[in-house]
C-alpha cells in the first residue's frame, strides 16, 4: 500500500510548484515533465512486480482455499488493472499522443479503481 501512495504522489511532487522547488526536485530547467517522470514508471513497474510475486507466493500457501473468495477476485481484478493502468502509462511516455487529455483521464480514474480494489482485498483477506 505505501508503495501505490508512493506512486499516487510523484506526478504531483515532480510538477513544477512551490513545493517541489523547496524539495529541489525541479532543479533541472531543461528537463521536461515527462523526463522527470521517470521515478513514478519505476514505481508502476515495482508494484506489478510485487504484485505478482506476492499472487504467487500466496497462492502457493496451503491455506489459500480457507481465503475469502472474494477478496481473492478483488486481488485478480487489481492486478489486471495494474496491467492496463502500465499500458495506458507508456501511451503516455510518448510525446506525440493525440488523445492525451482523454488518456490521463482513464490512468487516473484505473488508479482509483486500483486503490478500490486493493482495498477491499486487504479489507477481506487481511
Amino acid at each position: 500500500m505505501l508503495l501505490i501512495a508512493v506512486d499516487i504522489l510523484l506526478p504531483y511532487i515532480l510538477r513544477r510548484t512551490r513545493l517541489s522547488r523547496a524539495l529541489g526536485l525541479t532543479h533541472d530547467h531543461n528537463s521536461t515533465y515527462l523526463h522527470r517522470m521517470w521515478p513514478h514508471y519505476w514505481c508502476g513497474y515495482l508494484l506489478i512486480l510485487f504484485s505478482v510475486v506476492h499472487a504467487w507466493f500466496s497462492m502457493q500457501a496451503r491455506n489459500v482455499r480457507e481465503m475469502n473468495q472474494t477478496g481473492l477476485w478483488f486481488a485478480t481484478a487489481g492486478t489486471a488493472l495494474l496491467l492496463f493502468q502500465i499500458a495506458l502509462g507508456l501511451l503516455l511516455q510518448d510525446r506525440g499522443l493525440q488523445k492525451r487529455k482523454l488518456t490521463r483521464r482513464w490512468h487516473y480514474w484505473i488508479m482509483f479503481a486500483i486503490v478500490l480494489t486493493v482495498a477491499a482485498h486487504i479489507w477481506l483477506n487481511g
